[in-house]
């Protein structure tokens, strides 16, 4: 009995061995990369099969049963050994066994460069660094599916996916030149397209047509600024809108409620810290006073603009406190044409002032006070206009404030008769300045608003769900309440004549293949995809979808997180950052090697990203050059109320330097690049074309055309590459890092992860604006 039993533990254990060690040399024979999912199959086998190999504790004193199990678990602990080891061994052999396929002239893969290729998971995320040859990867990896002696795919099972149509050609070019190789190669929107065409199809029914006002970029900001304009003219609560979002520009602050403390102390302190702006930019104290000072500024007395003073020093109103010391009051407000003080009292309709006032007894405190300077108007005989707090409470706050202000004048001016108007829309507009620039490029905003809101599959009724459900800052639900109204009817203008835009061909193109099934089933093999960090909500869903219709299809990401710089098109980092939240046991090869710049502007670089704490990956970059040149930092001392003198300046000096560099070092002009975040400022480009000319310096926006200083935005330069690369404007405002004329902030409600949005993909930009240089970089602030 125990013999027989004794026979079946040492059976039971050989041929679980025996079963697992077949598959496993199965395995070994198909010469291929061991996927995370396969891996995990063999290593909980072989956790199942070492189990088999203890000892019974009714059996232990078996010698011979002890050393036979004991021999089974070695031959297990051998072969962990070698599933665990298997990639490795693999990827040195195929490193020489395709070593020509990693050879281009006399350029080599790197080692990081050749594991990228090779590595064969399910999911592939490679990390590149800028100039780390993430194309060249990417072409590679092509051709080596493709030429590869074990699992080879089809040309017309490989798919690859790039973000430009440009991009999309070079890889195409590259790929038939150099390997004869021609596969599916599209944009995302490319793709979208013949999925609809297909899917319309076999339903039998016509695809959409793009419309054509939203067929280039221009002309869809054209028919998104016209839908604007036409209903601003005549849309009385649309002026209103974009009224009130002037009103509230300034306010860049989610407002803060007592919930949201933990002490009642650290609530009360921020109530008091609180400042608003008002339409010129005046800094008050409260929401009240707000609507005062904007009141005066929206309106005319007699036709003409009111004059209004906020905490003008009263010097008639002086007088020495307990300790001595002169206190000259700041009355709220001052009418100077008219000698006339309006004093906004903090006495609420409770007979209080609010709970966050400081003191023992802060309304006696305030009380006592107010009548003490009610009393020095009435003896020094000044008109004084007196709202309260009670009067703001109630509503109605303008009506009040108007009727005061019109009998203070009556008691001033007896016999005149005042009338007050409202500026009208386009006076307003003109009014304010500051606030103009940003109405102005309201279409723009709101351009890129739709955009964004599409690429998160968001439509107008979701939008007007989040501005309800979340809390937002007074100037983005401003802002999104005028989008919003223009995004609604931009999509009634589509639904007229079964209109698709240009984000609709993908979000269509999902639709169809979440609704059905058999549409690109077993198509695909390898999907690659260039430039993921620019990945957004509805290309993932593309990809995702697809994925799940290919079962053995894997997938290959190339992109540099470092680089993402699409946020104002949708793009969501996150996707990138946390590959593996999306994409189960993916594997990560990392790019190290920049074969572009040198060590100075690689460390520089690296610097730079560093402050973006939190949403983006670490890594390690190094330059193939150990070379250290100085970055120049040029600071103006002209002060930013003196744009003229500190555009002529820099333009000047850029230029200079250029010139001298070509007579001096034997640079030519092609070695220059001279980058700015807005390349339409209109001022600064005006002197550097007027300067240029002078100095006979061939400038061009064309970045093909040869032997000509190339000038453009940041995000143009994507790609490209310089000896010498010169920033301009490197200062905050209209047209600086950060810029605050492409203001994200108000595009947040569309995106479905803010990651810091606005300061790291300034940050981010910056980088990129920074690594283009091969050798000196020129920064101007």
């Amino acid at each position: 009995m125990l013999f027989n039993r004794k026979t079946d533990i040492i059976g039971q254990s050989s041929v679980t061995i025996k079963t697992l060690i077949d598959d496993w040399n199965k395995f070994l024979k198909k010469d291929t990369y061991l996927i995370s999912d396969e891996k995990a199959i063999f290593l909980n086998s072989l956790k199942s099969a070492l189990k088999s190999t203890k000892t019974p504790w009714y059996l232990i004193f078996d010698f011979k049963l002890r050393t036979d199990l004991k021999s089974n678990s070695a031959k297990l602990q051998d072969l962990k050994k070698g599933i665990e080891g298997y990639n490795d061994l693999f990827m040195n052999n195929k490193k020489v066994e395709y070593k020509e396929l990693f050879r281009n002239g006399d350029l080599i893969l790197d080692d990081d460069q050749q594991t990228a290729v090779i590595t064969d998971n399910k999911y592939n995320l490679i990390v590149a660094g800028a100039g780390s040859g993430k194309t060249e990867v990417l072409i590679t990896r092509i051709a080596y599916l493709i030429k590869r002696k074990s699992q080879s795919i089809k040309p017309e099972r490989i798919l690859a996916l790039a973000f430009q149509n440009k991009a999309a050609i070079e890889i195409k070019e590259r790929l038939k030149k150099r390997y004869n190789i021609n596969v599916e190669i599209r944009t995302f929107h490319s793709l979208g397209k013949k999925i609809i065409e297909d899917a319309s199809k076999l339903n039998g029914c016509a695809a959409p047509a793009i419309k054509p006002e939203c067929s280039e970029d221009y002309k869809y900001l054209n028919f998104i600024r016209m839908l604007f304009e036409k209903e601003a003219s005549s849309n009385s609560k649309l002026q209103n809108d974009i009224v009130s979002f002037m009103k509230r520009y300034a306010d860049n602050e989610v407002i803060k409620v007592k919930s949201d403390f933990e002490k009642k102390e650290d609530f009360y302190r921020y109530q008091r810290s609180l400042m608003y702006s008002a339409l010129d930019g005046t800094k008050v104290k409260s929401e009240a006073e707000r609507e005062i000072l904007n009141y005066f500024l929206t309106h005319k007395l007699n036709d003409q603009k009111i004059k209004i003073i906020y905490e003008h020093p009263a010097y008639w109103m002086k007088y020495r406190n307990e300790n001595g010391e002169e206190i000259i009051p700041k009355p709220d407000f001052y009418f100077p044409d008219y000698d006339i003080y309006l004093e906004h009292w903090a006495i609420g309709s409770n007979g209080r002032v609010p709970e966050w006032f400081s003191g023992e007894n802060p309304t006696k405190e305030y009380t006592d006070s107010m009548n003490l300077k009610k009393e020095k108007y009435k003896v020094n005989r000044k008109i004084l206009i007196e709202t309260y707090h009670a009067d703001y409470e109630k509503g109605s706050f303008t009506s009040v404030l108007q009727k005061r202000f019109l009998e203070a004048l009556k008691v001033r001016q007896l016999n005149v008769i005042h009338e007050i108007k409202g500026l009208s829309y386009i006076e307003l507009i003109e009014s304010v300045w500051d606030c103009a620039q940003f109405v102005k490029q309201l279409p723009f905003n709101i351009s890129q608003f739709i955009v964004i809101a599409k690429t998160n599959r968001l439509y107008p009724a979701d939008i007007a769900k989040r501005i309800k459900n979340e809390r937002w800052t007074p100037k983005q639900i401003a802002f999104t309440k005028i989008a919003n109204l223009i995004y609604e009817m931009y999509q009634n203008e589509l639904l007229k004549n079964n209109h698709i835009d240009f984000a609709d061909m993908i979000n269509v193109a999902v639709d169809h293949l979440k609704n059905d099934e058999s549409l690109y089933n077993n198509t695909y093999d390898s999907i690659l995809i260039d430039e993921y960090q620019d990945i957004s909500t509805q290309r993932y869903d593309m990809i995702r979808e697809l994925i799940n219709k290919n079962a053995q299809c894997k997938l290959f990401c190339v992109g540099d997180d470092w680089q993402s710089i699409m946020g104002f098109a949708g793009s969501n980092l996150d996707f990138f950052v946390h590959f593996d939240k999306y994409f189960t046991n993916p594997s990560r090869t990392d790019l190290t090697i920049n074969y572009r710049s040198i060590k100075s502007i690689v460390d520089t670089g690296a610097g730079i990203i560093r402050n973006n704490r939190g949403g983006q990956i670490q890594k390690v970059t190094k330059s193939v050059r150990d070379e250290i040149k100085p970055i120049h930092v040029f600071s103006s001392m002209h002060s930013r109320g003196n744009f003229n003198k500190y555009y002529e300046q820099i333009a000047k000096h850029c230029l200079d330097t250029i010139k001298e560099y070509c007579i001096s070092q034997n640079y030519s002009y092609g070695d220059f690049m001279i980058l700015m975040r807005i390349a339409k400022n209109p001022k600064l480009r005006n002197f550097i074309s007027d300067y240029a000319g002078l100095l006979k310096i061939p400038i061009t926006e064309n970045a093909d055309r040869p032997n000509c200083v190339r000038i453009m935005s940041v995000h143009k330069s994507k790609g490209l590459q310089s000896k010498v690369v010169m920033i301009l404007k490197v200062d905050e405002g209209l047209y600086g890092f950060p810029c605050e004329l492409e203001n994200p902030d108000v595009l947040l409600p569309a995106i479905l992860n803010d990651d810091g949005l606005r300061m790291k993909e300034e940050r981010r930009l910056f980088y990129v604006a920074v690594t283009r240089a091969k050798e000196e970089v020129f920064i101007y602030s």
